[in-house]
């Protein structure tokens, strides 16, 4: 296989947003994957010079208002453009379709939507990170089945040595992980949902300001069954992880996951929501619930059952089977040669 060197561009509020963007942490998880097995994966600096012919492929992470002009002025310069947009829209297609056309060239007046519609008939192929968002790009955008390439996301975290060791050290609790105070996270449903149902439940990841968690910190209250740990890197989550009987994502919107990927990973049971792109990644999977978001009873009642199911390695298996670095980067790189596996099926 002929190694490759690929231009990879994060869209500008991935620039703004800095470590905490959802996109610009997949970019960098798939950046290390092309790299591991041998690419070299340059992660474009906006004041450094390039010679844009010497890529095999340039790919997009992200877009905004700008992205056709910039696509546009990129093609003259190396045709071999891909893009992932990022599309975790709950909205249906033919809603979504209407948005793509919302804009008028000539008044200089358009959307995002509309200047994406634009982009995606410039550019070689667009990655979708599940069947869910590779219809909208199929029915909402009218891209040729050809261009779109389903590429799933691999998991973040690295796999436990031993995963029937990790399986014994279960104790019984459930976890989260998720910018606490978005309230796309549904933290307070799940709050609500272990104040009733009386289950161990701890909360980790980025609070936001004071004023933003305050929500949060209130629905909590003087709950002794809750826990907020706050930030924790990567070695404290192994831990967490390993110790996390069942771990919840009830999110309202949500792309992927993929700290409920990493919980799999580590054989921990998941409780997760019922948004198509999300579940797509568990299909019936003993040790997995799919919730109601909307519903603190579904939320709870079925976080209890994990809570009383054994966990095994069922989930573990599916993630290394479908999610590992090696399958990601073979559809990857069948991607930047223009084989869609998918399609030809």
């Amino acid at each position: 296989m002929t190694k490759k060197k690929i231009a990879f561009i994060l869209y500008q509020f991935g620039v703004l947003s800095g470590r905490s963007n959802g996109v610009r942490s997949q970019a960098l998880s798939t950046s290390d994957i092309l790299n591991k097995f041998g690419d070299e994966c340059v992660l474009i600096n906006g004041w450094e010079h390039y010679d844009w012919k010497s890529f095999d492929a340039i790919h997009i992470y992200g877009y905004d208002i700008a992205i056709h002009t910039y696509v546009k002025a990129l093609s003259s310069r190396n045709p071999n453009i891909f893009i992932s947009p990022i599309i975790d829209s709950t909205k249906p297609y033919s809603l979504y379709k209407w948005a793509t056309f919302n804009g008028f060239e000539k008044l200089r007046l358009y959307s995002n939507n509309y200047a994406l519609r634009k982009a995606l008939h410039l550019v070689k192929g667009i990655c979708a990170r599940s069947e869910h968002e590779a219809k909208f790009y199929r029915e909402s955008f009218g891209i040729d089945p050809q261009k779109i390439f389903t590429i799933p996301l691999s998991y973040g975290l690295e796999e436990p040595e031993n995963i029937h060791e990790v399986l014994k050290k279960k104790e019984d609790f459930c976890f989260h992980l998720s910018a606490l105070y978005q309230d796309r996270k549904n933290v307070i449903r799940l709050v609500e949902a272990a104040k009733k149902y009386n289950f161990e439940l701890v909360l980790a990841g980025n609070k936001g300001s004071d004023e933003q968690f305050l929500k949060v910190k209130q629905a909590i209250g003087d709950a002794k069954n809750i826990t907020i740990l706050g930030y924790v890197s990567n070695e404290e989550l192994k831990e967490i992880y390993s110790r996390t009987k069942v771990f919840a994502l009830p999110s309202i919107n949500e792309g992927v996951g993929i700290v409920a990927m990493d919980a799999a990973v580590y054989g921990c049971n998941i409780a997760m929501t019922n948004l198509k792109g999300p579940a797509e990644y568990y299909p019936n999977l003993k040790t997995v619930e799919i919730v109601d978001p909307y519903s603190v009873d579904d939320i709870g009642q079925k976080i209890v059952k994990l809570l009383n199911q054994k966990n095994d390695d069922n989930v573990y298996n599916h993630m290394l089977s479908n999610f590992s670095g090696n399958s990601i980067y073979s559809k990857l790189n069948n991607m930047y040669d223009g084989k869609n596996t998918d399609y030809l099926r």
